[in-house]
């Protein structure tokens, strides 16, 4: 929150360092900080690995490395290629390189955003631009000497105005990145407009701006939702004693107000600027308008939540269906008076009801239930095989372990099944988290821990088949003809197209200038009554959806020229009475406007 910058121990800042900037506003203020902090020491590519001991080290002694769990030092192995988390590590450019035109001078070697990083996780990134994937990828490796995880996700954007490849960082680190970009376009303003660019820069559009438009409400979301932290102080600190110039977006987190966000058209004054309290209202959900119904859609409307930079429109396709309850463990033979030592992962079936748990780095613990994790090492929890279909929900009782002098693990746990897994933050008192995990590869659950230091208890776990959650989605997919997640919305209305055929509910929430949430809203409903008997235009394929695969089949028809009744009633979606490439464009553009 924008309130939490007062609360900060301040940076150390030479006396004067931006006068210049003091008293200016908007494109004159950006120049006036260009002008500080553009002339620097030019530091030497290699020389990042010896840079990384004064800027990037934490207190365990490793590096902080904000893409994965990793324990990396200045001895850990330099690789230029990875096939697992945890092989090796990296200088990413968090703002790629690509962007400026590669290795070019000075941005190429600019400390301020070369992080040291998981060598996998940065080629999973590649040059993606940073944004949002409500139900992106994450990897994990485990071996019999680690557990590690990447830190973040990597999917198609649900950000509203963007709908491609995306890397989200993980939210604790959010804020950070979003003042690395902030720096970067400020820092070398004079020459973006030579720069190749991408698709998180339009300059063109938005001039000293620099960002795209969805871009640039993200990040200023992402600012305001993760203040400046000690980490980032000392960091920046560190970077000004090597490189001689400082991220003015750390050192005054306000600045980026009056350049992207609320305080546009003020002069700055660097008197602190105590922003003015703002108002914050959870958005209601006006009934449904039928005459904005449309046989494959609607328009949902909802009143003001105040001061708000963005809304998330959440819809989902009802279904009846219900989880069927597969297993349940409350871990009934754990009977001990204090947390035990001894870890019995391999032993488990002596303190369960059903066979075949195993796991790792667990101990008996007060209370029946199992202690997960050491100083050291995270620890995980496996189920034993299980029959059930793509869809599973995990409800689980846990919370943080807190020690004799009462401070807590503040501790998250990683709910997975195969390549799809959850991650759940935990409260220092125990409560039910259900999670629903959908695409699942293995007969497995397995719940884990995210690092040491993270250390946590489970009391009960209870595994279904299908989807526990209430209401229940007839869904597999993120933002299909069933269900849609749209975040960025900067109206109180927004027309859904694309729907299946059935009853729906939705709903909105507001995020504030500041970065916070409202809650979800009130929950309306509307039914969708498709084409009837006609195919659903646009799906080739006859699925009942129309995704990708509905290009793809379209794209192989017209290679092989053999099509059926249904499918060219589906297919001619311009409607010109003929299937031919102009359709594959049309069904793209369809995708697209999800």
């Amino acid at each position: 929150m924008i309130g939490a910058w007062c609360a900060i121990v301040s940076a150390t800042v030479p006396q004067g360092y931006y006068t210049n900037a003091v008293g200016k506003h908007d494109e004159g203020l950006m120049t006036a900080l260009e002008g500080i902090i553009f002339t620097h020491t030019e530091l030497g590519y290699n020389y990042m690995w010896i840079a990384y001991d004064s800027t990037d080290v934490g207190a365990d002694g490793y590096y902080i490395d904000m893409y994965s769990t990793c324990k990396y030092n200045k001895y850990s192995t330099h690789v230029g290629g990875a096939s697992h988390v945890g092989q090796g590590i990296n200088r990413e450019h968090s703002f790629p390189k690509s962007w400026f035109g590669g290795e070019v001078a000075p941005m190429f070697t600019d400390l301020t955003m070369l992080i040291p990083t998981d060598a996998f996780v940065n080629q999973r990134r590649s040059n993606n631009p940073y944004g949002i994937c409500a139900h992106g990828e994450t990897y994990t490796y485990q071996d019999e000497e680690m557990y590690v995880t990447m830190l973040g996700k990597l999917g198609t954007s649900t950000y509203n105005g963007y709908t491609k490849t995306v890397f989200e960082p993980d939210d604790e680190y959010k804020g950070d990145f979003a003042r690395i970009y902030f720096y970067m376009v400020t820092c070398y303003k004079g020459r973006i407009s030579e720069w190749p660019g991408c698709d998180q820069l339009d300059y063109a559009q938005n001039g000293y701006k620099a960002f795209s438009d969805w871009s640039m409400r993200m990040l200023m979301e992402w600012h305001r939702a993760d203040p400046v932290s000690q980490k980032e102080l000392d960091r920046n600190e560190a970077v000004y004693r090597l490189q001689g110039n400082r991220n003015p977006y750390v050192d005054h987190p306000e600045l980026a107000e009056y350049i992207w966000g609320s305080k546009q058209n003020t002069a700055w004054t660097d008197d602190g600027d105590i922003p003015e309290p703002i108002v914050k209202e959870v958005p209601v959900m006006l009934s449904v308008d039928e005459t904005a119904i449309e046989h494959d859609g609607f328009r949902a409307d909802w009143t003001s939540g105040g001061d708000v930079s963005s809304y998330t429109l959440r819809v989902n396709r009802m279904s009846h269906a219900a989880a069927t309850l597969l297993m349940e463990e409350n871990f009934s033979k754990v009977v001990v008076e204090s947390d035990g030592n001894k870890d019995v992962g391999t032993s488990l079936d002596s303190y369960t009801d059903n066979p075949g748990w195993t796991g790792y780095k667990l101990y008996l613990a007060a209370g029946q239930g199992l202690k997960f994790s050491t100083a050291d090492d995270a620890g995980y929890l496996i189920s034993p095989s299980l029959t059930h279909s793509s869809t599973v929900s995990v409800k689980f009782n846990a919370k943080n372990w807190i020690n004799s002098s009462g401070v807590s693990d503040g501790s998250s746990v990683v709910v997975s099944c195969g390549d799809v897994a959850e991650t759940v933050t935990l409260t220092d008192t125990a409560e039910d988290y259900t999670i629903v995990l959908r695409n699942c590869s293995t007969d497995k659950i397995k719940l884990s821990g995210t690092a040491g230091k993270k250390r946590f208890y489970v009391y009960s776990v209870e595994v279904y088949d299908g989807d526990l959650a209430a209401p229940r989605r007839a869904i597999v997919e993120e933002g299909d003809s069933t269900w849609r997640m749209v975040s960025g919305i900067v109206d109180t209305c927004y027309t859904v197209r694309a729907l299946a055929a059935g009853d729906y509910e939705y709903m909105v929430k507001a995020i504030y200038n500041d970065g916070t949430q409202s809650v979800w809203s009130n929950i309306e409903h509307v039914t969708i009554v498709g084409n009837g008997d006609e195919p659903l235009m646009g799906d080739v394929n006859g699925d009942g959806e129309v995704n990708i695969s509905d290009v793809t089949t379209l794209i192989d028809y017209l290679l092989a020229m053999q099509p059926g009744d249904q499918f060219d009633a589906a297919a001619d979606v311009n409607g010109d009475g003929e299937i031919n490439i102009t359709d594959v464009t049309a069904i793209i553009d369809l995708l697209l406007s999800m």
